[in-house]
């Protein structure tokens, strides 16, 4: 008989037998026979077709199944607060609805009358005022505008401004988010911004 006719008929008996079907084990230790004198000693255990990835990295060295493992998932970076306050056009109701508020406040005096520096509520003036309030916002909190009014300080030089009338003002603020429904945190941690300001905006205690 020749020898490829002998293989053909030893593969043929070992499939009659489910040996290379149904048992990787008894096909692992065919290939053990034929290429190792020693398989227990210098081959691997066979994994049985279907088992999970845990069994599969649990005989691996600890690096090797660390590799395998997924890589962990990194946390979501907080949102800046001008995206939690809904970005400009969020900022600029806010702004419109603080503007008219602190307007038609007495405690706040916005047009600062009876001081050297009065302010004259003109239909542009008001305009600039919100727009450089509305930069002003957006950039403190996160976003991506350049606030392009002048400094605290200069700008409010001769107002005569007292803690009084900047805490009312601030008060009119926390009145508008509310408004809108702004949650407390955010509220916090704008007022909380604003407040940074006070020492370059009171001139009178």
């Amino acid at each position: 008989m020749s020898k490829k006719l002998t293989t053909w008929l030893t593969m043929a008996l070992l499939l009659a037998e489910g040996s290379l079907i149904g048992s990787p084990n008894a096909w692992a230790g065919h290939r053990h026979r034929r290429c190792c004198p020693q398989p227990a000693a210098c081959c691997v255990p066979p994994v049985a077709y279907g088992s999970s990835m845990a069994s599969m990295t649990h005989n691996l060295p600890i690096e090797a199944a660390q590799a395998t493992a997924p890589a962990p998932v990194p946390p979501e970076e907080k949102k800046s607060l001008y995206m939690r306050l809904g970005g400009e056009p969020a900022i600029k109701a806010v702004v419109d609805d603080f503007v008219g508020r602190a307007a038609s406040n007495p405690k706040v005096n916005f047009t600062r009358a009876g001081s050297p520096a009065e302010w004259k509520a003109t239909d542009e003036n008001v305009a600039k005022l919100k727009k450089h309030l509305v930069q002003m916002v957006c950039a403190v909190s996160g976003g991506p505008q350049k606030y392009e009014g002048r400094d605290m300080k200069s700008s409010h030089a001769g107002m005569k401004i007292t803690n009084a009338e900047f805490d009312a003002m601030a008060g009119d603020l926390i009145a508008t988010l509310k408004k809108f429904n702004v949650p407390q945190v955010e509220i916090d941690e704008l007022v909380g911004i604003v407040a940074t300001t006070r020492g370059d905006i009171v001139e009178l205690k």
